[in-house]
């Protein structure tokens, strides 16, 4: 049930703007992560769908010459919807580092008020953490994930291309080549993802309002275990 057909008598109007923009900030986020995963189950699908097509030409006896063409199409389209799957993860990271900063400034309201909630929330009330760079949870998996299937899929066309076009006469040149250029697409998509979550830390800069201090943490911290005491 929505905020506003659950308002609480008793609680200011300002706690009760602060508690409505925590829950649609939070619904927000919990919609971008569940996008960003139909994306990538999307993404497996097309790769499972057509292996299971390129084995069952194989098995019917299919020109070798056709089916290697066909599987340099197949690699194509899907290294086009892997890169898109990428860059859509990576937004997905940008926006829901956006909803996390978001609550987290939501949280400063509530710690400013009774600074003893400090302590019990997942990272420090202020509105530059988390950082768009943390590689920790699903968010960064799925990345990492997707780059893989990227990097083995452009390596594995160079070398079908390869052996479509000069027969098996050069054979591990081919898949030297392969290797090398999944390696090659693998880090040009860890700094292109680099790159993109570091322009966005620079440009929410601007929209940071209570940055986090350790040192005034960890003296707040202390006095409310003190009074706990």
């Amino acid at each position: 049930m929505p905020r506003k057909d659950r308002t609480d008598q008793f609680l200011d109007p300002s706690t009760e703007a602060m508690l409505a923009e925590h829950e649609r900030v939070s619904a927000l986020y919990l919609y971008n992560a569940d996008i960003g995963e139909k994306r990538t189950s999307l993404y497996l699908t097309l790769i499972s769908v057509g292996s299971a097509v390129f084995l069952g030409m194989a098995q019917f006896g299919v020109d070798r010459i056709l089916l290697l063409w066909s599987a340099v199409g197949f690699l194509a389209i899907v290294l086009l919807v892997g890169a898109l799957t990428f860059q859509r993860l990576i937004e997905r990271r940008i926006r829901s580092t956006q909803y996390l900063r978001a609550i987290n400034r939501i949280h400063c309201y509530f710690a400013q008020k009774d600074p003893s909630l400090r302590p019990y929330y997942s990272w420090p009330p202020c509105d530059d953490v988390p950082s768009f760079d943390t590689r920790v949870g699903v968010l960064a998996g799925l990345r990492d994930v997707v780059a893989v299937l990227n990097s083995l899929f452009a390596g594995a066309m160079v070398a079908v291309t390869g052996l479509a076009l000069v027969s098996t006469i050069h054979f591990m040149v081919d898949l030297s080549l392969g290797v090398a250029v999944a390696v090659v697409a693998w880090f040009l998509q860890q700094r292109y993802e680099a790159r993109k979550l570091a322009d966005a830390e620079a440009a929410s800069a601007q929209y940071v309002r209570f940055p986090w201090d350790g040192e005034m943490e960890q003296t707040i911290f202390d006095r409310v275990r003190r009074r706990e005491q």
